[in-house]
């Protein structure tokens, strides 16, 4: 038991995280994962609160590493871009967490971006679920700091899903798969010259539709979730089972 790679997830604020119990599940070989929330009950989810985060997520992992976790994941995509002027001032969050730890450390859209490297990809479609506008535009904003050509960005709101006044958490904590389907399949539509749908919001989950839409849409998905979770496994050596989809052969 002690010879096994132990993942540690620092989960976002008072979330009920499935991360720690899905990536064991997406790995040939066994693994033991343990998680740190942080500690923010009362969290107002204000991206330039987000901002100031790093001290929290510097403990946790700290104290995933006293817990014997051989790296450090971060599950919630805006905490490494929130705010951030740069892709250099998103790594650098990233690497800060590495440098309390000397652990290697991957945050959730950092993983995005280089899965999408990974893939040689540079047109996206940008699906943002179930953000709100403010949420929608600073995360498209990250994707073309990073060089990505955006040729399309929605959000449930804009696809006539929710109403105009849509708030994070009527929807962030109870998409179904269903809901995630059609929004992908939405956007995929409206980009036909987008190389892959980029879709983030960690309450938007993928892991169980993502090979069925990969084949209706004949275009990767990057998703939190599951880009995240090939981030570890790449960082490891693990060896993706193909449930998680064209990420699995990268």
């Amino acid at each position: 038991m002690n010879n096994k790679l132990k993942i540690g997830f620092i989960s976002a604020p008072a979330w009920f995280d499935p991360a720690p119990s899905e990536f064991p599940t997406v790995v040939e070989e066994c693994v033991l994962t343990q998680q740190a929330p942080l500690l923010l009950p009362e969290f107002d989810y204000r991206l330039e609160t987000i901002a100031t985060t790093q001290n929290e997520l510097n403990l946790c992992a700290r104290s995933l590493k006293a817990m014997g976790c051989d790296l450090i994941a971060q599950v919630g995509s805006p905490f490494a871009w929130a705010c951030a002027q740069s892709e250099a001032e998103a790594r650098y969050r990233k690497e800060a967490i590495t440098s309390a730890t000397e652990l290697p450390a991957l945050m959730t859209s950092l993983a995005m971006v280089d899965a999408l490297r990974e893939l040689g990809v540079n047109k996206i479609a940008v699906n943002c679920t179930y953000y709100d506008n403010v949420w929608r535009d600073g995360f498209s904003y990250f994707m073309n700091l990073c060089g990505f050509d955006v040729v399309h960005v929605s959000s449930l709101s804009d696809q006539g899903v929710a109403g105009p006044e849509i708030k994070i958490e009527d929807f962030g904590w109870s998409m179904t798969n269903e809901l995630t389907s059609n929004s992908i399949a939405f956007s995929a539509g409206a980009a036909s010259s987008a190389e892959a749908i980029v879709v983030t919001g960690a309450g938007a989950r993928t892991l169980d539709i993502i090979s069925e839409l990969e084949t209706k849409i004949q275009r990767p998905i990057v998703a939190a979730d599951t880009a995240l979770y090939w981030a570890v496994a790449r960082e490891l050596g693990l060896t993706l089972k193909p449930s998680i989809g064209i990420l699995s052969n990268i």
